[in-house]
């Protein structure tokens, strides 16, 4: 028998499903991520339509059924509409959207980071201005958060190899084991460190700085393009 639950979340992302209706992925402070379906969410003039295209926390008054869970009604208790005032704030909360969802498994509770995303939404909305370099130095801490919370947390200070503290200029980057290593462990065994690659003391201090600190904070360093691109490398090698 059908049941009626409630949940506050964001929409993630969507997909339609046959000619009207509309699959959408939330993830919720009570539950993770759900998929969920809004019958009629496809067409021009559905009543949940708008409360479910834009970045939002929604209170949700959902259906559970025997093969899916539908959308019965919403209400939008927090909006963001600063995220449409330019391209920047757009393509940023959209990407970081994008990610969560990627991250995310269906229905695993342990998986609450609607937090880490209202928090972002919440900077970008009353940010004065969020120019492209800004949005994708933030975009760039948030997959670096995103992957902390989820079991990635990189290895920023100390020498994966022989775990002692690392010196300013005596590392090398290793993406795919995780962090830093330092100069001595590369050079007594190369063929176990061949990949790990050069990095300048001010990109990891980017990373740093992106994974440890508030988005707030992430709105203020200079940002000098060398040391951004290096940066970036950083971020996508984890990835």
């Amino acid at each position: 028998m059908a049941s009626l639950y409630h949940a506050t979340g964001i929409v993630l992302s969507r997909r339609d499903r046959g000619e009207t209706d509309r699959w959408y992925s939330v993830l919720t402070e009570e539950f993770g991520k759900i998929e969920v379906l809004a019958r009629g969410g496809h067409k021009m003039l559905a009543k949940l339509t708008p409360h479910l295209e834009m970045p939002a926390v929604v209170n949700f008054h959902l259906v559970s059924g025997k093969q899916y869970d539908t959308i019965a009604g919403t209400n939008r208790t927090q909006s963001f509409p600063n995220v449409y005032e330019d391209l920047n704030r757009l393509v940023l909360v959209q990407n970081a959207l994008h990610l969560t969802d990627l991250a995310t498994r269906p229905n695993d509770p342990e998986q609450n980071f609607i937090k880490l995303v209202t928090s972002l939404l919440e900077v970008i909305n009353e940010a004065t201005e969020v120019t492209s370099e800004r949005a994708s130095f933030l975009l760039g801490s948030y997959a670096l958060k995103l992957m902390s919370l989820i079991g990635y947390h990189p290895e920023l200070s100390r020498c994966l190899s022989c775990k002692l503290g690392i010196s300013p200029g005596s590392y090398r980057w290793h993406a795919l084991k995780g962090g830093v290593v330092c100069h001595g462990c590369v050079d007594r065994d190369n063929e176990q460190w061949f990949a790990a690659r050069s990095m300048s003391d001010e990109a990891l201090k980017l990373v740093r700085f992106g994974l440890s600190e508030p988005f707030e904070a992430q709105m203020r360093p200079h940002l000098v393009a060398e040391h951004h691109l290096e940066f970036h490398e950083a971020v996508e090698s984890l990835m």
